[in-house]
């Protein structure tokens, strides 16, 4: 027909009718395969900006944990003193309830040398290898394992000769997989879930 198109003296240079479409990014998976993926020097600042937030939220933990033990203690002083000038059922009313802010201030110290410890750890652990992403759930794992030196610190030491891939570096991989032409990014391998769930007990 006089409309019909020429023919392709050449149909080797025809593009083609459904061009390969590469496929979209996959997202990491988690925070070790993103760090993985980040530059080394990106990568650092990310896990020094994630401690710092947190060794500042335990600042602030351990700045009101502290003023409400020293205002338990405080409180029951005052009471035990009254106490001394008061009528007889008076005064044992008050040394109960001085009794009861001393119980206070105790729980509070405990929980602000709990607090304490947490600190170290973090700090410790990451310098010694730990991401940011396992700190959380590997302090779960000291603090439930026991992982503390006879002196009451945590005990980064045991803690690496025993579960050696808490304190692996997450690996650099490849974003490009060969004859894919997708940037799959790899599973890391948290093998140390295991021992966490191991020994974590009822609260």
């Amino acid at each position: 027909m006089a409309n019909d198109p020429a023919p392709n003296p050449d149909p080797q240079n025809d593009p083609p009718a459904n061009p390969p479409a590469n496929d979209p990014p996959v997202p990491p998976a988690n925070w070790d395969a993103l760090l993985a993926s980040l530059p080394d020097d990106i990568r650092d600042l990310t896990q020094t900006l994630h401690e710092a937030d947190h060794e500042s939220k335990v600042t602030g933990l351990k700045s009101a944990l502290g003023k409400e033990r020293d205002s338990a203690s405080a409180t029951a002083k005052q009471l035990r003193e009254l106490a001394k000038t008061s009528e007889a059922v008076t005064a044992e009313a008050l040394n109960k309830l001085a009794v009861e802010k001393d119980k206070l201030a105790a729980e509070k110290d405990a929980e602000l040398e709990t607090a304490r410890k947490e600190s170290t750890f973090y700090r410790e652990a990451a310098a010694a290898g730990v991401s940011a992403d396992k700190l959380a759930r590997a302090w779960l794992l000291c603090r439930n394992a026991d992982y503390f030196t006879k002196r009451g610190d945590p005990d980064i030491a045991a803690m690496k000769a025993e579960i050696p891939e808490l304190f692996a570096a997450p690996q650099t991989t490849t974003q490009t997989n060969a004859g894919t032409g997708t940037r799959q990014q790899p599973a890391v391998k948290e093998d140390f879930n295991t021992n966490l769930r191991g020994v974590l007990k009822p609260q």
